[in-house]
């Protein structure tokens, strides 16, 4: 069963769903701005640009903008709902959620209200992201053309046209011929480049990601939850929880998830028995008492320097603006992250994307410097030793 706790104006109710009884999302109502569900006007994921005045039209719109206009079709407790949902996708409040975003998320689904679930939950890395992580990096270790440091942050860029120099805190730097960013969004405004970037792209980066979530690891004991999700517009703290798998003794994990830790409705993740108290609210009511709570982990991304939040997610009139600049080469610095990705923007798959498409514009660009360098020959004399030759351009 899946249990939703909705607020219901003055008064709290709790009551459960069958899963048939959850699909009926009304995130259909809230992504059908066309009248088509987006079947013809943004039939591809990929880019925002099928149908670009409506899809720049819907960009000037929040989630709360749209929330308030179909208002008058659903009943208050499908708007509990839909409030849930959409703040479990940005971890932020529906005025600082850009719509667009959440359009994409639709898009992305295949169009239909339980489309994206059906994938993100079912598509998974059987050995985990870490053991992807190591793989990419011992088959680059193994092209024994790698120089690498761990805990270095960068502070500095200096691109002098021929070549680029890194400058970590430790004022060790590093030179190469291009250097691809993949800093997240809301942490890149804090490295210094010389020369400066171009107007568009610092105010690009000024306008970071909304999404300031809390997402917290339970095992619960037991193996009752694992086909069980639960949301709540108010919590108390948290908003949505999903059973993931079992665990080798048997116990359910439990993802939660909870907005801003600065909004009204979000709690710090100091407070172990706070976010206890948050864990076991969303159970079913029956469920609260006897619950047995084996392990809590979460890590404080918001507090984390390098990070400064979760997973990209757009405010409005950010997509149609920003994106293409984001992804904008200058000089010699590439940018690849899937914080603007065109398709998966804030998924692991979004940044596979952005890094492939970013490591063809260098090979691109790099090939096309040698042959200009080729067939360009210095003043002066030079020598050809293969050849026995020297030459000399006046």
């Amino acid at each position: 069963m899946s249990h939703i706790a909705s607020a219901l104006e003055s008064h709290r109710e709790q009551r459960n769903l069958s899963h048939e009884e959850e699909s009926l999302a009304h995130l259909l109502q809230d992504c059908n701005v066309d009248g088509d569900d987006l079947r013809q006007t943004w039939k591809y994921a990929f880019g925002t640009n099928q149908s670009p005045e409506l899809i720049a039209k819907w960009d000037k719109l929040s989630c709360q903008d749209r929330l308030d206009q179909i208002r008058d079709q659903l009943s208050a407790e499908e708007v509990s709902v839909l409030q849930a949902q959409l703040m479990q996708m940005s971890g932020n409040t529906l005025d600082k959620m850009g719509l667009v975003g959440v359009l994409r998320w639709w898009v992305l689904g295949s169009h239909t209200p339980t489309g994206l679930n059906d994938i993100a939950l079912r598509t998974r890395l059987g050995s985990g992201n870490s053991e992807l992580h190591c793989r990419i990096f011992e088959h680059a270790l193994s092209t024994e053309n790698l120089s690498y440091g761990f805990s270095v942050p960068v502070q500095r860029i200096e691109d002098a046209g021929d070549i680029v120099t890194v400058t970590t805190r430790d004022g060790k730097t590093w030179k190469a011929r291009s250097v691809i960013f993949t800093v997240p969004l809301n942490v890149l405004a804090s490295v210094k480049f010389s020369p400066r970037l171009p107007a568009d792209k610092v105010a690009a980066l000024q306008q970071q990601s909304v999404n300031r979530c809390n997402k917290v690891h339970v095992d619960m004991d037991g193996p009752d939850y694992l086909s069980w999700g639960s949301m709540a517009t108010l919590g108390k703290g948290l908003m949505a929880a999903l059973g993931d798998h079992l665990t080798p003794v048997n116990d359910t994990h439990l993802v939660y998830f909870g907005p801003d830790p600065e909004c009204s409705t979000g709690i710090s993740l100091d407070n172990l028995d706070t976010v206890k108290a948050a864990v076991v609210h969303l159970l079913p009511g029956n469920k609260q008492d006897e619950a047995v709570i084996n392990r809590i982990v979460s890590h404080d991304w918001n507090k984390d320097e390098f990070a400064t939040g979760t997973w990209s997610f757009p405010p409005p009139n950010a997509t149609t603006k920003y994106i293409s600049v984001l992804q904008r080469p200058h000089g010699n610095l590439f940018f690849a992250s899937a914080d603007w990705s065109d398709g998966w923007c804030g998924w692991i798959d979004g940044a596979v994307q952005s890094g492939m498409q970013t490591a063809r514009q260098v090979i691109l660009e790099q090939r096309k410097a040698a042959v200009v360098k080729k067939n360009v020959l210095p003043k002066g004399p030079s020598i050809d030793l293969s050849k026995g030759i020297v030459r000399c351009v006046i």
